[in-house]
Protein backbone atom coordinates (compact mmCIF):
# COMPACT_ATOMS: atom_id res chain seq x y z
CA UNK A 1 0.00 0.00 0.00
CA UNK A 2 1.57 3.19 -1.08
CA UNK A 3 1.84 6.25 1.15
CA UNK A 4 -0.90 8.30 -0.44
CA UNK A 5 -3.47 5.47 0.23
CA UNK A 6 -2.37 5.38 4.09
CA UNK A 7 -2.88 9.02 4.44
CA UNK A 8 -6.41 8.70 2.65
CA UNK A 9 -7.31 6.24 4.74
CA UNK A 10 -5.92 7.83 7.42
CA UNK A 11 -7.98 11.07 6.87
CA UNK A 12 -11.35 9.16 6.00
CA UNK A 13 -10.86 7.69 9.94
CA UNK A 14 -10.15 10.88 11.54
CA UNK A 15 -12.82 12.89 9.54
CA UNK A 16 -15.31 9.82 10.72
CA UNK A 17 -13.86 10.02 13.97
CA UNK A 18 -14.56 13.51 14.64
CA UNK A 19 -17.90 13.53 13.19
CA UNK A 20 -18.75 9.93 14.76
CA UNK A 21 -17.56 12.24 18.19
CA UNK A 22 -19.70 15.01 17.66
CA UNK A 23 -22.49 12.75 17.33
CA UNK A 24 -22.20 10.41 20.20
CA UNK A 25 -21.41 13.79 21.96
CA UNK A 26 -24.65 15.29 20.68
CA UNK A 27 -26.64 12.22 21.82
CA UNK A 28 -25.57 12.09 25.42
CA UNK A 29 -25.78 15.64 25.49
CA UNK A 30 -29.63 14.52 24.50
CA UNK A 31 -30.01 12.22 26.62
CA UNK A 32 -28.89 14.12 29.93
CA UNK A 33 -31.06 17.21 28.94
CA UNK A 34 -34.06 14.57 29.11
CA UNK A 35 -32.64 13.29 32.84
CA UNK A 36 -32.76 16.67 33.91
CA UNK A 37 -35.78 17.44 32.13
CA UNK A 38 -37.91 14.35 34.05
CA UNK A 39 -36.17 15.01 36.78
CA UNK A 40 -37.07 19.01 36.99
CA UNK A 41 -40.71 17.96 36.02
CA UNK A 42 -40.52 15.33 38.97
CA UNK A 43 -39.42 18.23 41.36
CA UNK A 44 -42.32 20.27 39.90
CA UNK A 45 -44.70 17.80 40.08
CA UNK A 46 -43.62 16.68 44.30
CA UNK A 47 -43.68 20.59 44.78
CA UNK A 48 -47.33 20.93 43.11
CA UNK A 49 -48.36 17.62 45.66
CA UNK A 50 -46.84 19.03 48.29
CA UNK A 51 -48.68 22.70 47.65
CA UNK A 52 -52.00 20.95 47.10
CA UNK A 53 -51.51 18.78 50.40
CA UNK A 54 -50.35 22.12 52.52
CA UNK A 55 -53.80 23.77 51.06
CA UNK A 56 -56.12 20.63 51.96
CA UNK A 57 -54.34 20.54 55.61
CA UNK A 58 -54.90 24.59 55.89
CA UNK A 59 -58.27 24.34 55.14
CA UNK A 60 -59.06 21.35 57.29
CA UNK A 61 -57.31 23.35 60.27
CA UNK A 62 -59.51 26.65 58.87
CA UNK A 63 -62.99 24.45 59.35
CA UNK A 64 -61.89 22.72 62.69
CA UNK A 65 -60.68 25.93 64.23
CA UNK A 66 -64.58 27.23 63.09
CA UNK A 67 -66.47 24.23 64.11
CA UNK A 68 -64.65 23.85 67.51
CA UNK A 69 -65.05 27.80 67.99
CA UNK A 70 -68.97 27.60 67.36
CA UNK A 71 -69.55 24.78 68.80
CA UNK A 72 -68.14 25.91 72.49
CA UNK A 73 -69.32 29.28 71.69
CA UNK A 74 -73.32 27.77 71.13
CA UNK A 75 -73.02 25.88 74.28
CA UNK A 76 -71.62 28.83 76.35
CA UNK A 77 -74.02 31.38 75.33
CA UNK A 78 -76.35 28.43 76.07
CA UNK A 79 -75.38 28.23 79.27
CA UNK A 80 -75.44 32.06 79.69
CA UNK A 81 -79.52 31.83 78.93
CA UNK A 82 -80.14 29.07 80.96
CA UNK A 83 -78.47 30.89 84.47
CA UNK A 84 -80.12 34.52 83.27
CA UNK A 85 -83.74 32.73 83.00
CA UNK A 86 -82.82 31.18 86.59
CA UNK A 87 -82.62 34.89 87.50
CA UNK A 88 -84.79 36.42 85.63
CA UNK A 89 -85.99 37.91 81.83
CA UNK A 90 -82.91 37.29 79.62
CA UNK A 91 -84.04 38.70 75.98
CA UNK A 92 -80.46 39.67 75.53
CA UNK A 93 -79.33 36.17 75.98
CA UNK A 94 -82.26 34.73 73.81
CA UNK A 95 -80.92 36.19 70.75
CA UNK A 96 -77.37 36.03 71.44
CA UNK A 97 -78.30 32.30 71.48
CA UNK A 98 -80.10 31.87 67.90
CA UNK A 99 -77.05 33.67 66.56
CA UNK A 100 -74.99 31.56 67.61
CA UNK A 101 -77.16 28.21 66.72
CA UNK A 102 -77.06 29.81 63.04
CA UNK A 103 -73.34 30.43 62.86
CA UNK A 104 -72.68 26.86 64.31
CA UNK A 105 -75.22 25.35 61.97
CA UNK A 106 -73.23 26.85 59.14
CA UNK A 107 -69.96 26.03 60.27
CA UNK A 108 -71.36 22.26 60.27
CA UNK A 109 -72.61 22.27 57.02
CA UNK A 110 -69.27 23.24 55.47
CA UNK A 111 -67.32 20.59 57.97
CA UNK A 112 -69.65 18.05 56.49
CA UNK A 113 -68.27 18.85 53.34
CA UNK A 114 -64.52 19.14 54.55
CA UNK A 115 -63.83 16.88 58.10
CA UNK A 116 -63.07 13.32 58.42
CA UNK A 117 -66.40 10.82 58.97
CA UNK A 118 -64.29 10.28 62.23
CA UNK A 119 -64.25 14.16 63.55
CA UNK A 120 -67.96 13.87 61.85
CA UNK A 121 -69.33 10.93 64.03
CA UNK A 122 -67.56 12.67 67.11
CA UNK A 123 -68.77 16.08 66.59
CA UNK A 124 -72.45 14.69 65.30
CA UNK A 125 -72.68 13.85 69.37
CA UNK A 126 -71.66 17.26 70.82
CA UNK A 127 -74.64 18.46 68.00
CA UNK A 128 -77.14 15.93 69.45
CA UNK A 129 -76.25 17.02 72.71
CA UNK A 130 -76.48 20.75 72.04
CA UNK A 131 -79.75 20.01 70.32
CA UNK A 132 -80.80 18.37 72.86
CA UNK A 133 -80.10 20.91 75.40
CA UNK A 134 -81.34 23.76 72.72
CA UNK A 135 -84.50 21.96 72.90
CA UNK A 136 -85.00 21.77 76.51
CA UNK A 137 -83.75 25.26 77.46
CA UNK A 138 -86.33 26.58 74.91
CA UNK A 139 -89.12 24.89 76.60
CA UNK A 140 -88.13 26.00 79.74
CA UNK A 141 -88.08 29.58 78.36
CA UNK A 142 -91.54 29.38 77.28
CA UNK A 143 -92.77 28.35 80.89
CA UNK A 144 -93.48 30.84 83.86
CA UNK A 145 -91.48 30.64 86.72
CA UNK A 146 -91.79 27.36 89.08
CA UNK A 147 -89.97 24.70 90.61
CA UNK A 148 -90.48 22.82 87.18
CA UNK A 149 -89.23 25.12 85.10
CA UNK A 150 -86.08 25.42 87.21
CA UNK A 151 -85.73 21.84 87.61
CA UNK A 152 -85.17 21.48 83.39
CA UNK A 153 -83.14 24.88 83.33
CA UNK A 154 -80.79 22.39 85.79
CA UNK A 155 -81.00 19.66 82.91
CA UNK A 156 -80.04 21.55 80.23
CA UNK A 157 -76.82 23.33 82.78
CA UNK A 158 -75.72 19.78 83.61
CA UNK A 159 -76.56 18.68 79.67
CA UNK A 160 -74.12 21.20 78.78
CA UNK A 161 -71.72 20.46 81.57
CA UNK A 162 -71.47 16.73 79.94
CA UNK A 163 -70.29 17.80 76.65
CA UNK A 164 -67.17 19.28 77.59
CA UNK A 165 -65.04 16.45 77.90
CA UNK A 166 -67.04 15.11 74.31
CA UNK A 167 -65.81 18.43 73.13
CA UNK A 168 -62.26 17.70 73.99
CA UNK A 169 -62.51 14.21 72.30
CA UNK A 170 -63.38 15.70 69.10
CA UNK A 171 -60.42 18.54 69.23
CA UNK A 172 -58.29 15.97 70.00
CA UNK A 173 -58.74 14.05 66.80
CA UNK A 174 -59.24 17.50 64.62
CA UNK A 175 -55.59 18.20 65.79
CA UNK A 176 -54.08 15.06 65.17
CA UNK A 177 -55.85 14.99 61.86
CA UNK A 178 -54.27 18.87 60.97
CA UNK A 179 -50.50 17.47 61.91
CA UNK A 180 -50.57 19.83 65.16
CA UNK A 181 -50.10 16.18 67.38
CA UNK A 182 -48.42 13.35 66.16
CA UNK A 183 -50.56 11.25 68.33
CA UNK A 184 -53.77 10.86 70.17
CA UNK A 185 -53.55 11.87 74.51
CA UNK A 186 -54.04 8.59 76.31
CA UNK A 187 -57.23 10.02 77.16
CA UNK A 188 -58.67 9.40 73.97
CA UNK A 189 -61.45 7.16 72.73
CA UNK A 190 -63.05 7.29 69.93
CA UNK A 191 -66.70 6.74 71.42
CA UNK A 192 -65.70 10.58 72.30
CA UNK A 193 -66.41 11.77 75.82
CA UNK A 194 -66.24 7.95 77.46
CA UNK A 195 -63.02 7.86 79.29
CA UNK A 196 -62.27 10.58 81.98
CA UNK A 197 -59.91 13.25 81.64
CA UNK A 198 -59.96 17.33 81.84
CA UNK A 199 -61.04 19.41 79.57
Amino acid sequence: MSGAVISVIIAVVGVGGTLASAVVTQVLAHRAELRRLEEEKGIRLAEQQASADQRKIDQLRNCYVQLNAHDRHYRDVMLSYAYALKSGPAEAESAEVGNARRAQRDTRAEAQLVASDAVLELESRVNDRLTTAYRYLMKAAGESDSPARRTRLNQVIGLLDSIIPQQGHVRALMRFEVGTTQTLPDWYSPEGGLAAHDS
